[in-house]
């Protein structure tokens, strides 16, 4: 398809400030671009115009650029005094347009132009807003579409990114096996740590309830668990508990995530598994659940089997790495999972992560691969 050349007159650029209107025309594109894809899961634009308001507490310190040439292509970009391996920094996020590359080249030539302004010397992407929403770009596999929180982009976005000048930084996977083949060969390696895990922690089910009761205890291990991961942006005690309140705490499944616990008491460490709610997203269907009002009491029951686990949350705090215990959690997740998923996904891992080894010792039936961009400025 052919486009008309760009009317600058119609573009809309420039510094964004909560309270602003979110443009109409950027809430619209991404259902222009993916009116005839089967796999999308949908974006709501309630949710977009919310993160983009004054309710969003990444305001208090970040700022926000946007831009959106209609129907063409759009962007966002996000500075906040945080640096990354030393430099300054801009994310680039809401990433969505057509397979050309004026409109895309117009958008990030006028970003870089405000990017440098704050003073970044690189961009990264796509980051919405921190690592703590959405970001990466997904690489392959487009015909086994997406679950819930999974890169999801047309074909063309890297050959695009590629044009623009970037050069991919991290790449990441996702691993997905039988259950029962999963389960077959975790034995062994249980085994092996949990004499010496027992003498330092138990563990049970992380439930929804446990979850929202110590929120105050996990924002305080989150930032000592992830801190160092790259891109990291901490976060406020008020922007955690928007980002992993209730209405996060809701969608995990209480029975196969697991919590780990110190004989004292400590949160030690913990594995969220999800299933997969895409069935119920896909927007092609007559009835499809927004993904705000997703609940596991409420929607579990109602997904086709065979039925996928996503094991795609955990961590363990630094004072217990040296018992093994990410291994431990990953084989009582699959335990647990046995009989209620068929299938389980390790996902969205980054490929030079030590934690990524369970599931590749476990047998990789299939693998999507996503990658996190750069270019300097």
């Amino acid at each position: 398809m052919t486009h008309a050349p760009i009317d600058v007159r119609a573009v809309l650029a420039g510094p964004f400030a909560p309270g602003q209107s979110v443009p109409k025309a950027f809430l619209d594109l991404p259902g222009q671009i993916y009116r005839d894809d089967p796999h999308w899961l949908g974006e709501d634009p309630d949710s977009v115009c919310a993160q983009f308001s004054q309710q969003n507490p990444w305001f208090k310190n970040g700022q926000a650029w946007l831009g959106v040439v209609p129907e063409q292509a759009r962007l966002a970009g996000f500075t906040c005094p945080r640096q990354v391996d030393g430099e300054t920094v801009c994310f680039f996020g809401f990433w969505e347009g057509i397979n050309e590359l004026a409109p895309h080249q117009w958008l990030f030539e006028a970003l870089q132009t405000w990017a440098r302004k704050q003073g970044a010397t690189r961009l990264y992407g796509p980051i919405n807003f921190s690592t703590f929403s959405s970001y990466r770009l997904r690489l392959d596999a487009f015909e086994q579409g997406a679950f819930p929180g999974e890169p999801w982009n047309p074909d063309y976005y890297p050959d695009l990114l590629t044009q623009l000048g970037f050069n991919c930084r991290y790449r990441y996977l996702s691993t997905f096996n039988q259950t029962t083949d999963v389960v077959g060969t975790v034995e062994a390696d249980y085994l092996r740590v949990k004499p010496k895990l027992e003498q330092a922690v138990r563990m049970e089910a992380m439930t929804p309830a446990f979850w929202m009761s110590h929120l105050d205890e996990l924002y305080g291990f989150v930032d000592e668990v992830f801190g160092a991961n790259f891109a990291y942006t901490p976060i406020s005690r008020e922007a955690f508990h928007a980002y992993c309140g209730t209405a996060f705490a809701s969608r995990f499944c209480p029975h196969s995530s697991v919590l780990a616990r110190s004989l004292d008491g400590r949160i030690a460490g913990f594995f969220l598994l999800f299933p997969d709610y895409a069935p119920l997203l896909r927007q092609q269907q007559s009835t499809p659940v927004a993904a705000a009002d997703l609940r596991y009491d409420r929607h579990a029951a109602l997904l086709p089997r065979p039925r996928r686990g996503l094991a795609k949350t955990g961590g363990v705090h630094p004072d217990f790495r040296s018992l093994g215990l990410f291994t431990a959690m990953s084989c009582e997740l699959s335990l647990r999972a046995e009989g209620r998923y068929q299938e389980l996904a390790a996902a969205l891992v980054r490929e030079d992560n030590n934690s990524r080894q369970f599931a590749l010792r476990h047998g990789t039936a299939a693998q999507r691969h996503y990658g996190l961009f750069q270019r300097g400025l």
